[in-house]
């Protein structure tokens, strides 16, 4: 497939590739672009560490899914007191749990910083700028009808003065 995607095309895609998730023309152009840039395959390389991983280490000792569910909004600061407690204590007394938890607070910010360098890269507002230039423009309706007119008074000129210089 001769598609190529770029660098923040491919950082939006990574967590589904890493995953496995994506079609597989999809995997196959972020497979290429990683293989070719170094930049993505380093995100690649960190994302990797952090997304769990889907093998034989899922049957060792996992915490309460419902707690880690809860982890998200843990993170978030959105549990009553008896729930971050509860948070606290399976994080202690669970490697896995533990690990899990540190996994998503290193993905939250990848996530924020990924966030926060695409958002500085667009301040640029174009529907600002675009009304502006539209703004500026000239008006082309009256400068093309002035212009017409000149025209027409010009070839009016050349005709009279054609008729008179073969009558005169």
């Amino acid at each position: 497939m001769d598609i190529n995607f770029t660098c923040n095309q491919v950082e939006t895609l990574l967590g589904y590739y890493i995953e496995g998730t994506l079609a597989p023309s999809l995997s196959e152009i972020v497979k290429e672009h990683i293989k070719n840039c170094s930049k993505c395959r380093k995100k690649f390389e960190r994302l990797q560490s952090f997304m769990p991983k889907y093998d034989a280490k899922q049957n060792e000792r996992q915490p309460d899914k419902e707690l880690i569910g809860s982890l998200s909004a843990y993170m978030d600061n959105e549990l009553d007191t008896t729930e971050n407690v509860k948070i606290k204590k399976m994080t202690i007394s669970n490697p896995s749990a533990r690990q899990k938890l540190e996994s998503m607070y290193k993905f939250q910010k990848l996530l924020h910083s990924a966030y926060e360098k695409t958002k500085n890269d667009t301040k640029f507002d174009y529907s600002k700028n675009i009304m502006a230039m539209i703004n500026q423009s000239p008006d082309y309706s009256t400068t093309y009808f002035r212009n017409l007119i000149i025209m027409f008074i010009l070839i009016m000129i050349a005709i009279i003065s054609g008729f008179a210089y073969l009558y005169f």
